[in-house]
């Protein structure tokens, strides 16, 4: 490994060629336009510097060869990286790879001088002279604890092992070096020394086995060409499955011990039925040769489109009974890691600045593909529970940003894995449809893809093809939607005489800071009392656009009761209610026929208590009035998340301690009582049972609780699958009752699985006690070398519940001591746990403290910046809750 010395300062000479007074070979010079560009001896990759290596490289492909073993504790390889140049390099050639040891470099067959600072192989242009030439890199590098790179995993119940990778936005390096940027599309032919008993999954099927004693050396066909972030390398003894969608191979598989939980009938039924919709709607067969689906342990994201081998999270396998909400999220992100194999792998971003326009497109099609060929009928309800409140709140935070923007760096595109990549840009993908015309807007889709495959593309490829198809200039909208920030906000006013209405003005508003105002279609919902039912009884599409928007459709139809502005969601927009349909809908909720309808109102009023406009007493005391009426399984969902979030702010605003214990007690006994009331075996039950794990505080309620645990209380249709018996623990240690720590040791010595270890670990991070504190604090801030980052992450969510403010504050010089360290980390999933450090803190001391560390002029991590910020921001609104709760109360 060479840091410094002669070849060093040649390097640097090379990269200001002219101040050398080198001269240039006889081939074309390239990169005259960033001839100063030196990459930074740091990790990651810039885009200027992605750029610079987009001008040097025309095409590259790669051989890889690895050798995997069980015990050791890295692994080691080959890559070959047949590389063909735009013409005489002036710059050195750098090579990512992060982490690894380098033992030889060479050049056609000739081994070169090279130096290896860590992050990236540099080689001087005098050793590539040519026009193309094969670079070979020997290496080793050390196997993943933190699901980045090659992760191993040893299952805790039987002793095999398991390995995955995992890449997006930059880890590809850590399998193997190589030119690791999108528009550097590649082939890969991969070959694989491992174990007898593992199977090794990959991109292609194997074209043959060789057996050699205690391994097998598996070779693969060259794959298609593609991004080398979604390139996959998985292995281990799985267990697997197999089936068939008209044609295309499929295969599902699991760790061995995980095996008995898996639902495979779900798994295919729900692939088989995406394969149906999209092939047809694209207009392009699958263009892959396979596809499998691997479910892996300790896995950081939900699920990961690698080419024709999509890795998923074991948290879609249950231990018990799955809801029917667990189920549609399982077939959601099956439909969503497919629709990927298009938009995505196929055709594939330029740079992470249209990060959004990939996971935006797929978060759409996945919900498309459910509502129309699947067994889901609420689908779109769902998006709207989920996934579009998730866009609403990120894009009320400080930290919202335009949906387009530049992205400097590979930390910034990982940090731009957020609610307006996903939730934002997926919606409004939902509302061009009804912008363009179904029709026209599928078409566009296709024609990109046909026009593009295999190629990367930008953001105006796709919106030229839309725009074509429909025959619309969509510059305006773009600028509306992509490049400007913010959350507008509806509200209709109307007036009615003699029974009839004689005005409604649709009015958009926008916050202060983000001023714009956009144009869309929406729908005006009028409601009316009809035997006995709140009845739908006009819906009005509408274009709107400016500030105000007189509706003439709405004049002469009867006066409604309650007016809703975004019927049928087809907006995205904040919904202000007006004084007579607060009113109505305060009367009539249970009375409102549509099940949509009542979701989208009690939002609404859930979000005037965020926004610090209804008291949240005055919220509680209307939950426990009108919820237990509801029969909507999405509606009791949400409300049951509303109350356990009130119970949470109850915990840190400051209010009168007799009333708090009032409110809270309240929350428990309504929550336990819809529990047993709750139809047995039911996903309400199951709804209500999670929230009851959330908010029992009382000796009465413990009781029951630990009762339930030990099997001596039974609640009609209530099975506990392991997964809930382990909130029922760690519900006894976060409250310090009975044998809270029997309980653990109990649960583990008759279950002993991974998840269960993880679950232990959380249950002890949690108790209120100065020594859990400090050994888990210690354990993520000093001695995470000896954790799995799956065990930190536990234990860092675990740590400080909302009521446990006190022992935060004891541990908080501890927490910011380490920053600076954490700053320093090339692994955002770790900073990203730090992050999970700094809770909900409702007091001004709270606010201030992150202030002093965001003000400090101190530069940090942009996955933490963003994190504290939002922070900040939640900590302050708590405050202003709290402020209109007291005020309230005062009056």
């Amino acid at each position: 490994m060479i840091r410094t010395g002669k070849f060093a300062a040649t390097l640097l000479c090379s990269a200001i060629l002219a101040a050398c007074g080198q001269e240039s070979s006889n081939q074309p010079a390239i990169e005259s336009s960033a001839a100063a560009v030196i990459r930074a001896d740091a990790p990651g990759q810039s885009e200027t510097y992605a750029k610079l290596r987009k001008r040097q490289i025309a095409t590259v492909d790669y051989q890889l060869s690895i050798t995997l073993d069980k015990s050791g504790e890295s692994f080691s390889g080959q890559v070959i990286a047949d590389t063909k140049f735009n013409g005489a390099l002036k710059q050195p050639l750098t090579i990512d790879f992060a982490g690894g040891s380098v033992d030889s470099v060479s050049v056609d067959g000739k081994a070169v001088p090279f130096e290896y600072n860590g992050h990236f192989i540099t080689i001087a242009p005098e050793q590539l002279t040519g026009d193309a030439h094969a670079i070979a890199v020997n290496y080793q590098h050390p196997y993943s604890s933190d699901g980045s790179g090659l992760h191993r995993f040893e299952d805790p119940e039987d002793g095999k092992v398991y390995m995955y990778t995992d890449f997006e936005p930059y880890d590809a390096n850590r399998l193997f070096p190589h030119f690791d940027q999108p528009n550097l599309k590649a082939h890969y032919t991969l070959d694989v020394v491992a174990p007898k008993d593992w199977i090794i999954v990959s991109s292609v099927r194997e074209k043959k086995v060789e057996k050699n004693g205690a391994l097998k050396h598996w070779y693969f066909p060259q794959s298609a060409k593609f991004s080398s972030y979604i390139f996959s390398l998985h292995a281990g003894p799985f267990h697997v499955w197999e089936d068939d969608a008209d044609g295309i191979p499929l295969r599902l598989m699991a760790r061995q011990s995980l095996a008995q939980y898996v639902k495979p009938d779900d798994w295919f039924t729900f692939t088989k039925q995406s394969f149906e919709f999209f092939q047809p709607y694209f207009e392009i067969d699958y263009p892959f040769v396979k596809y499998d689906q691997v479910i892996v342990p300790d896995f950081n994201a939900g699920a990961m489109e690698n080419v024709a081998a999509v890795t998923f999270n074991e948290a879609y396998v249950s231990r018990g009974e799955k809801t029917q909400a667990q189920r549609m999220r399982l077939a959601n992100v099956i439909a969503h890691e497919m629709a990927h194999m298009w938009f995505g792998d196929l055709v594939t971003m330029n740079w992470w600045d249209d990060l959004w326009l990939n996971e935006s497109f797929a978060t759409y099609m996945a919900n498309l593909s459910l509502a129309e060929n699947s067994e889901f009928t609420n689908t779109w309800e769902n998006f709207y529970l989920g996934t579009k409140q998730w866009a609403y709140h990120s894009d009320l935070q400080p930290t919202t940003h335009a949906i387009q923007l530049p992205v400097k760096n590979t930390d910034e595109a990982f940090a731009n894995f957020d609610g307006i990549t996903y939730g934002k840009g997926g919606s409004i993908l939902k509302q061009l449809p009804y912008y363009l015309g179904k029709e026209e807007f599928r078409k566009g889709v296709s024609n990109y893809l046909k026009d593009l495959s295999y190629k990367n593309s930008t953001l105006d490829d796709f919106m030229g093809h839309l725009g074509a198809a429909a025959g619309k200039d969509l510059d305006q909208w773009q600028q509306q939607w992509l490049y400007q920030a913010g959350l507008n906000t509806i509200a209709a006013s109307f007036q009615c005489d003699k029974g009839e209405v004689t005005s409604l003005t649709l009015t958009q508003s926008a916050p202060e800071d983000y001023p714009t105002l956009r144009e869309q279609r929406t729908q005006i919902g009028f409601y009316n009392m009809e035997n006995g039912s709140m009845v739908l009884s006009k819906a009005i599409p509408v274009l709107y656009q400016g500030g105000k928007t007189k509706i003439a459709e709405a004049v002469g139809q009867p006066c409604p009761q309650i007016v809703y502005p975004n019927e049928g969601d087809w907006a995205f927009a904040k919904v202000n209610l007006d004084p007579v349909s607060v009113e109505n809908m305060s009367r009539h909720i249970n009375d409102i026929e549509k099940p949509f309808t009542r979701l989208m109102l009690w939002q609404s009023l859930y979000d005037s208590v965020y926004d610090a406009k209804l008291p949240l007493d005055e919220y509680v005391s209307f939950a426990l009035s009108n919820a237990g009426s509801e029969r909507d399984i999405n509606v009791v969902r949400l409300v049951s998340h509303h109350l356990g979030y009130a119970y949470s702010y109850l915990n840190q605003v400051a209010i009168d301690p007799a009333k708090r214990d009032e409110l809270q007690l309240a929350i428990e006994n309504f929550v336990w009582e819809q529990l047993q009331q709750a139809q047995a075996g039911s996903d309400a039950q199951k709804t209500w049972f999670s929230t009851f794990t959330d908010v029992a505080h009382s000796e009465t309620a413990l009781a029951d609780a630990r009762l339930l645990l030990q099997g001596e209380r039974n609640i009609d249709g209530l099975t506990l699958d392991p997964d809930m018996r382990w909130d029922l623990i760690a519900l006894q240690n976060q409250h310090l009752f009975g044998d809270y720590e029997q309980a653990i040791e109990r649960e583990l010595a008759a279950d002993n699985s991974d998840r269960s270890q993880l679950n232990a670990i959380a249950a002890e991070a949690v108790r209120p006690l100065a020594e859990s504190k400090t050994k888990w604090l210690e354990n993520i801030l000093q001695h995470r070398d000896d954790f799995k980052l799956s065990q930190l992450k536990y234990a860092a969510f675990s740590l400080f519940p909302t009521e446990q403010g006190e022992l935060y504050e004891a541990n908080m010089e501890r927490i910011i001591s380490a920053m600076d360290e954490v700053n320093t980390s090339d692994a955002p999933e770790y900073v990203g746990t730090y992050a999970k450090l700094f809770p909900l803190n409702c007091s001004d001391r709270g606010v201030q403290q992150l202030s002093e560390i965001l003000d400090s002029g101190k530069p940090l991590n942009p996955l933490l910046e963003k994190a504290l910020k939002n922070r900040r921001f939640e900590n302050q609104r708590c405050l202003n809750m709290a402020a209109l709760l007291n005020g309230s109360n005062k009056g």
